[in-house]
């Protein structure tokens, strides 16, 4: 294994273990809880409502994250991981990881580019990046953001508001 290639996932490993046995945290909190300290100390009030909201009394969020928290990272220890793929087929095309960038509107309300960056993230990841009805940014905008990269989008159903 001394002659491995080296991947992304084994070089990014070994900074955190190399950081961690140094006494140096994360710049960037790992913590949802602490990630969303983290945005809240620096966001607009209303732009980080907006963002970390839930419909109705956040429900959904809740149990969203309780969902999440049931998965566990097993540790392969003393195995062959040179080749790691997290890859998935999702409708018939194969994705690097099971990874979707979720649909949020207005995302002109916390950067100035709105959805083009995480767009231009998404494609440059190989992962889908998913529009919003109400989005700040054109569709037109975001496929030429992205080039040939997996993008879909949401659509809400407008009211005529009878």
């Amino acid at each position: 294994m001394a002659n491995a290639p080296e991947t992304y996932g084994g070089r990014r490993q070994g900074e955190i273990y190399r950081a961690g046995a140094a006494g140096r945290t994360p710049a960037i909190p790992v913590s949802p809880e602490k990630l969303a300290e983290a945005a809240r100390a620096v966001m607009d009030a209303d732009a980080f409502e907006f963002v970390a909201g839930g419909a109705g009394g956040d429900g959904t969020i809740r149990a969203n994250r309780d969902a999440f928290e049931r998965w566990r990272i097993v540790p392969r220890m003393l195995r062959d991981v040179t080749r790691r793929d997290l890859g998935i087929e999702l409708f018939g095309r194969r994705l690097p990881a099971p990874v979707l960038l979720a649909p949020i509107g207005v995302q002109t309300i916390i950067h100035a580019e709105g959805e083009l960056a995480p767009a231009r993230a998404a494609a440059a990841m190989g992962l889908p990046f998913i529009l919003s009805t109400a989005a700040s940014r054109t569709m037109e905008e975001i496929a030429a953001a992205m080039g040939d990269a997996p993008r879909w989008f949401q659509l809400y159903w407008a009211t005529t508001g009878r």
